[in-house]
């Protein structure tokens, strides 16, 4: 059997799938629904130059142009309409990109750790675009992290494809699978893809729930571990740890074993 892959988020995906005709006017912002420690999010109000702290809740939408800024235990998970989530872990910066415009982009991930799972659309490719200071991601409904330093990206896939490229060098792409990583450096091509240890990032998006528990789901199984097979239960979509039952009656998985 191959090995698993946890996924530490906190929240269940959205069951409902949206059509893709006129699917861009609905994804025109993204909704929080995760807070926890130091978060900050600014925004640049109407025409004026001046960039203001707001005040937010979970539930509250936001725009194209706010930025996410989380502090040294800050992590915040936010929402799309077509359930596509992203866990924005501690010391990040990310800007939300206009989600409205083709091709879509998501994020401007200026710094920091965030994991991005972009749900398909009725089993069809959902594509969106990533861009750091150093690269830019091309998804289409998958699960990835994104890591950036200073001077360089590092991008690890759990499941799904995605094209990596260094925006000062467009047509040299690499092509990750699931269990692959790659390392973008500033101003040159992306490294060839290596494998990974699942697991590997998990520990840095766990996000802990009033009750104390921290929240993880099952993902995918990778037992080529990103060679290029088969995955068993791609599709699947696992628990992201709200509690909610699930349809065999039996409890979330929590810290990696599954309750009866």
């Amino acid at each position: 059997m191959g090995a698993k892959i946890l996924f530490i988020i906190c929240i269940t995906f959205a069951s409902a799938l949206i059509p893709v005709a006129g699917y861009a006017q609905d994804l025109a912002s993204a909704t929080v629904l995760v807070i926890e420690g130091q978060v900050e999010i600014r925004r640049q109000p109407g025409n004026q130059a001046s960039v203001q702290n707001i005040a937010f809740k979970v539930e509250d939408e936001l725009r194209a142009g706010d930025t996410i800024i989380t502090g040294k235990s800050g992590r915040l998970v936010l929402g799309l309409s077509d359930g596509s989530q992203a866990v924005i872990a501690p010391k990040t910066t990310v800007v939300i990109k206009d989600l409205s415009a083709s091709p879509r982009a998501l994020f401007n991930i200026v710094r920091g750790k965030t994991r991005i799972h972009i749900e398909k659309l009725g089993g069809q490719p959902n594509p969106y675009r990533v861009d750091t200071p150093t690269a830019v991601i091309a998804v289409r409904g998958t699960i990835f992290d994104v890591l950036v330093e200073e001077e360089e990206t590092q991008v690890f896939l759990h499941e799904g494809e995605v094209r990596v490229t260094n925006p000062t060098a467009p047509d040299k792409a690499v092509f990750l699978l699931a269990g692959q990583m790659t390392r973008v450096p500033l101003q040159q091509a992306p490294n060839a893809p290596t494998a990974f240890k699942a697991g590997r990032n998990d520990a840095i998006f766990q996000i802990r729930l009033n009750d104390g528990k921290t929240r993880i789901a099952v993902g995918v199984s990778r037992p080529d571990f990103g060679r290029g097979g088969s995955l068993p239960n791609r599709g699947a979509k696992p628990d992201f740890g709200r509690g909610v039952p699930l349809t065999n009656g039996s409890e979330p998985n929590i810290d990696g074993v599954k309750k009866p």
